[in-house]
C-alpha cells in the first residue's frame, strides 16, 4: 500500500501542477471589479491539490514498511467492481465525441441503471430520457452554457 500511496500521490502532483500551470497561462490570478479572473480557479484548485498530496506524500514516505502489512494494493475480486465503473464511464467519454454529451450521458444512465443497478425499464427510460434533456434545457437554453456537442448533434443542428 506505501508504494501505491506514492505513485497516487506523484501522479495526483503533475495533475495539480498542470492545473496551476493553466491557471496561470489563462491570464492574471485574482479578483477584478467584475469578479474572478480567468486564472484564479485553475490556480486555486492545482494549489489545493498539491497541498493534499504533500501531505499524503509526506506520510507515506515516513511511513515504516514494518507499520503496514503486506497486502495488495487491489485484493482478489476487487478489481470487477471498479471496472464495471470504469468502462462505461470510459465509453461515455470516447461517445461524447461522436454524439454529443446529452446522448452519451443518457445512453451511460441507461446501461448504469439497467446493468448494475437493475432498474425496472420503465424507470430506466424515464431517467435516461428526462435527465438529459432538462439538463440540454437548463444548460443551453436558460444559462447559454453549451456542452460538448457530438457530431451527430451537429449534423442535427443543436
Amino acid at each position: 500500500m506505501r508504494k501505491a500511496d506514492i505513485i497516487c500521490a506523484l501522479i495526483i502532483l503533475i495533475i495539480g501542477t498542470l492545473a496551476i500551470y493553466d491557471g496561470i497561462r489563462l491570464g492574471v490570478i485574482g479578483w477584478g471589479a467584475a469578479g474572478p479572473r480567468p486564472g484564479l480557479y485553475p490556480f486555486m484548485l492545482g494549489t489545493g491539490l498539491i497541498l493534499g498530496t504533500l501531505v499524503v506524500l509526506g506520510q507515506a514516505i515516513l511511513r515504516s514498511r514494518k507499520s503496514i502489512p503486506n497486502i495488495p494494493f487491489i485484493r482478489k475480486g476487487g478489481l470487477r467492481p471498479v471496472l464495471y465503473v470504469a468502462i462505461p464511464a470510459a465509453l461515455m467519454v470516447v461517445l461524447t465525441e461522436f454524439v454529443g454529451l446529452y446522448i452519451a450521458a443518457g445512453l451511460y444512465l441507461a446501461l448504469y441503471m439497467r446493468w448494475i443497478g437493475r432498474h425496472r425499464w420503465i424507470t430506466v427510460l424515464a431517467i435516461s430520457i428526462l435527465l438529459p434533456l432538462v439538463s440540454y434545457f437548463v444548460f443551453d437554453k436558460w444559462f447559454l452554457i453549451p456542452l460538448p456537442k457530438g457530431r451527430l448533434e451537429g449534423l442535427l443542428g443543436f
